[in-house]
């Protein structure tokens, strides 16, 4: 199975690879726990694999209904598909907000300006608007590289299963694996 674990996190791991070619594991579905209690999907992109922790990063906005849901129930589902390749990898984990000053600053520092624009919106998203260019509006003094740092969350989730599944024409193969005392364990399923 360690060649499946690899695999897996090195496709992960070319996903979080901002200075690279966008792959198809950058933008990542996530699945939480509504306040309601229903199923919430959206995309998040990927910003961090850690394979000797079994992690993952994204940031999003601390004022989204996202980060709301995760303090309440930290599940989170993950599904990442290569359409040309055949391969499918859903992950589950336990996500957590990352309340260090430091970690948050220095992603914050090397990440592309453009990423950063929705933190400096006013608006909370999900906020009823007349127009899109509404959402975009800035106040004065949005050339500051800190503006929208207060809005500024990074989620690290700690990979506790993977699901991985190989539909190429070969044949199609799947593994699921659990991580238990830091080692990946699992094996063969019927896809």
């Amino acid at each position: 199975m360690r060649e499946v674990v690899d695999r897996v996190w090195a496709m992960l791991s070319a996903g979080a690879n901002a200075g690279a070619t966008r792959s198809p594991f950058t933008m990542l579905q996530a699945a939480t726990v509504g306040l309601d209690g229903g199923p919430k999907v959206r995309t998040i992109v990927l910003r961090g694999v850690s394979p000797e922790a079994g992690a993952l990063t994204f940031h999003t906005d601390v004022r989204s209904e996202k980060v709301m849901e995760l303090r309440k129930d930290p599940r989170i589902s993950l599904l990442g598909c290569d359409l040309d390749a055949g391969i499918q990898i859903r992950l589950e984990g336990i996500a957590r907000m990352v309340d260090s000053l430091d970690e948050r600053m220095a992603l914050w520092k090397t990440s592309r300006p453009h990423s950063l624009i929705v933190y400096r919106a006013q608006l909370v998203p999900g906020t009823p608007i007349a127009s899109p260019e509404e959402a975009h509006r800035a106040p004065g003094g949005m050339s500051d590289s800190m503006a929208g740092f207060e809005n500024f969350c990074l989620v690290t989730v700690d990979v506790q299963t993977i699901d991985y599944l190989d539909l190429s024409p070969n044949g199609h193969a799947r593994a699921k694996l659990s991580r238990q005392d830091g080692a990946w364990h699992g094996g063969w399923v019927a896809p």
